[in-house]
């Protein structure tokens, strides 16, 4: 029996509000600093967790190892709170995990922004919806922070767009029609590992490679 409040979702999940979130640490271990804080946004409303799965890998292998999280006592806590009303394929999991580097753990936590579920209702409502969006990467925003702390240069209204701001979008928002990869980052790591098993790959052809083929 769950010792935490979880608020009970009768409907689907908004299919606007939904995105996945990696929390990469050093070691499974120091997960564990984070679920206080996820259980408190499901408890509070902010978030439903909709799935959760661990991922690790160690320093010297190749394959990312899988598992529930359930299986970790201090983890557990994500379970409890995760409704499983969508769960990650095998090939979400996979995208996910081939942008692990050695010797890292992370937890890829199935979420609907709850948060944003009257701003949804509110678009629907007058005709429209949320189209498109994604986190920003964080070197992206601490450039155009950097950038932003320059003199200003032009007396305009809008002085850092008028002097060319920093870029923060790698790319436009996606067309929530658009229902599969245009490059499959998984297979192609997935190549790699056995170029790598069969010996015409280097370890470090293999992680340059992979870094490669989760950034384009």
């Amino acid at each position: 029996m769950s010792e935490h409040a979880v608020p009970a979702f009768d409907s689907e999940p908004d299919a606007d509000l939904v995105e996945y979130v990696v929390v990469t640490m050093p070691d499974v271990g120091q997960l564990d600093a984070v679920v206080p804080t996820v259980v408190h946004l499901v408890e509070t409303g902010a978030i439903s967790l909709i799935d959760v799965v661990l991922l690790a890998r160690t320093r010297n292998e190749v394959t990312v190892t899988t598992s529930c999280a359930g299986e970790h006592s201090k983890l557990r806590a994500l379970v409890d709170v995760a409704d499983q009303r969508l769960v990650l394929s095998e090939h979400d999991v996979a995208l996910a995990a081939a942008t692990l580097e050695p010797a890292e753990a992370a937890l890829v936590l199935l979420v609907e922004d709850r948060w944003a579920t009257r701003l949804a209702s509110a678009s629907r409502l007058a005709g429209g919806r949320l189209s498109g969006g994604e986190r920003i990467i964080r070197e992206r925003v601490l450039a155009a922070l950097a950038r932003g702390r320059e003199p200003a240069t032009d007396s305009a209204l809008e002085p850092a767009r008028a002097a060319g701001a920093e870029n923060l979008l790698s790319r436009a928002p996606q067309p929530q029609a658009v229902s599969r990869l245009v490059v499959d980052s998984a297979a192609q790591v997935s190549r790699m590992a056995t170029l790598l098993e069969q010996g015409v790959l280097t370890h470090d052809q293999y992680e340059t490679q992979r870094r490669r083929a989760i950034h384009d």
